[in-house]
């Protein structure tokens, strides 16, 4: 994804809220890479949990993407790497990131790795951003 196309879906947004995506993105993406998802102790990071408007909202996006890494045979449910593919603006304050999520394969013989293409919701409320789940 291009400088260019990102500068494009963040046109419509407040100065602040385009200064602040991108950083604050990749400090969640960043967090939750090379981490268990199927654990305790991972669900209850609160550097995690502040990313979202509350608890519920929280718990539906780790249920989520815990059972989609799973799904996708993603080793230990432990993203490797995560890549945005695109963003796209929803209109008031959401953007839709596509990403692409990477780990090591957890099914017997097979040596590449694993993927899982999701898109997450990211929404521009009061000065601040937050994730949105999806419905579960």
């Amino acid at each position: 994804m291009t400088e260019e196309e990102i500068e494009a879906a963040l046109a419509p947004l407040p100065p602040e809220a385009r200064r602040q995506l991108m950083p604050l993105s990749e400090v969640f993406y960043e967090r939750i890479t090379s981490r268990r998802f199927n654990s305790r102790a991972t669900f209850e990071d609160p550097s995690l949990r502040r990313f979202f408007p509350s608890v519920s909202a929280y718990s539906d996006y780790y249920a989520a993407l815990a059972d989609a890494l799973d799904r996708a045979h993603v080793r230990f449910t432990r993203p490797q790497s995560i890549t945005l593919l695109g963003i796209e603006s929803l209109g008031n304050g959401s953007l839709r990131l596509a990403l692409r999520f990477v780990g090591e394969n957890d099914l017997p013989l097979r040596w590449w790795s694993a993927s899982l293409e999701r898109e997450d919701e990211w929404q521009w409320r009061q000065g601040q951003w937050w994730l949105v789940p999806g419905k579960v």
